[in-house]
């Protein structure tokens, strides 16, 4: 209901003489709604603001499983590489899944670990946003099994150049194509057998200048994941962490 003229104005009045508390207080008693409406449409626009400035466009997903880089090690993994592709490092990044830690072992104190790092790698896969993962040996091994490796061969024959280059480096594992594990599982008495095939699915990165200094206390081995959207810029990666590069400065990493 709209207040007569006189009584607006002594309201005015009073608010004018009321102290800077006083004012806060009879404004937020008042027009809390409107207030906190406000506050919701300000949250809001800053927040679509905010992720359009600061968006970065996905070149690439990486993974680290069971291996643990050092920050200078991790900037040109990620960061060298975007560089290396000419992109701008302001609107591209390499987007990194760091401290994954793979182990069928059900003993272990971290086993929770390992399955929430198993849960986000399957995730990650569902969603076509994991491409390359660097692991250790155990990592390596159960990535194979669970057949989540690509075939190295058929990819890099759209790359010569870069085959002949790292052929020597390619490493091949057991894939488990069928098997009947959870029947095993609950029931040990039941035989566990596995249909395997042997892959051609990593290469050993240990001997390759970024890695060979770099201070892992066991080999690295690069693998695809089978359903990466992006092969091209695989390739590209590929072709980058195996590139010779001299008078680098290099600092620890580790596998666990």
């Amino acid at each position: 209901m709209k207040l007569p003229e006189h009584e607006r104005e002594m309201i005015r009045d009073s608010f004018v003489q009321m102290s800077l508390p006083q004012k806060v207080e009879y404004i937020f008693s008042y027009y809390k709604p409107q207030l906190v409406l406000a506050l919701i449409i300000l949250t809001f626009f800053g927040s679509i603001l905010y992720n359009r400035l600061t968006y970065k466009e996905v070149a690439l997903y990486l993974a680290y499983g069971n291996v643990s880089v050092g920050d200078d090690l991790d900037h040109r993994l990620c960061e060298g590489f975007i560089q290396d592709l000419a992109l701008d490092s302001r609107k591209n990044t390499v987007y990194c899944y760091r401290a994954l830690y793979l182990s069928d072992d059900a003993s272990a104190a971290n086993h929770e670990y390992a399955y929430a790092s198993q849960m986000k790698i399957m995730a990650s896969m569902a969603a076509g946003k994991m491409d390359v993962i660097l692991m250790n040996r155990e990592a390596y091994d159960l990535m194979s099994a669970g057949n989540y490796l690509l075939p190295l061969s058929d990819l890099l024959s759209r790359n010569p150049a870069l085959y002949a280059h790292v052929k020597p480096y390619l490493i091949s594992n057991t894939v488990i194509l069928k098997d009947n594990a959870i029947e095993h599982r609950l029931n040990e008495a039941i035989p566990y057998f596995a249909e395997t095939e042997e892959s051609l699915n990593a290469v050993c990165l240990s001997t390759f200048p970024l890695f060979e200094q770099a201070g892992f206390s066991g080999d690295v081995f690069l693998g695809i994941i089978g359903n990466s959207p992006r092969l091209d810029t695989v390739l590209r990666y590929i072709d980058y962490v195996t590139r010779s590069s001299d008078g680098l400065a290099w600092d620890e990493g580790h596998s666990t």
